[in-house]
């Protein structure tokens, strides 16, 4: 694609006008973005197989490699404070998971504390929009209670 006929300055070095730049740039990051999640997809999909299989001989490549991360992190001792790159990745792959799984005893490592503490942030969020209402609604009444108490000027209290 070249747009050099454009009234736009031309970007030299892509042989595209400013605005077509920009829209290029554009679809060009949502590519990226839609390669990024298919990769985690397909890393997740790893993740559940090795988390299913029992065949110790596997022909997966990324089985044997998911188990052997996947035994790295329950056994890891800088996990709890957030220091192991591995764990940290595993944990987002099984984040990612947790959070269209619905099964009840998903043999996803983390999977089920993940999905319990997915839950208890949704109700906290709920709890948290019910309270706000609430206080909406306490003032629209406190300020309805103080316009009709209040004397109209046109024809006295009410």
């Amino acid at each position: 694609m070249n747009c050099w006929g454009s009234r736009m300055d031309p970007k030299p070095d892509s042989g595209l006008c400013i605005s077509c730049s920009k829209g290029s740039a554009k679809s060009s990051d949502s590519w990226r973005l839609s390669i990024r999640r298919l990769s985690i997809q397909r890393c997740v999909q790893s993740l559940v197989h090795a988390c299913r299989c029992r065949n110790a001989d596997c022909s997966l490549p990324s089985c044997q490699k998911m188990k052997r991360v996947v035994q790295h992190t329950k056994g890891c001792n800088r996990r709890t404070n957030g220091g192991c790159p591995v764990c940290k990745q595993l944990l987002a792959l099984c984040y990612c998971h947790a959070k269209h799984c619905q099964e009840n005893k998903c043999p996803v490592s983390f999977c089920l504390n993940i999905k319990h503490k997915l839950r208890q942030l949704q109700l906290q969020h709920q709890l948290q929009q019910a309270q706000m209402m609430l206080r909406r609604m306490m003032v629209q009444r406190a300020v309805g209670s103080r316009r009709s108490s209040k004397p109209c000027r046109a024809c006295g209290p009410h």
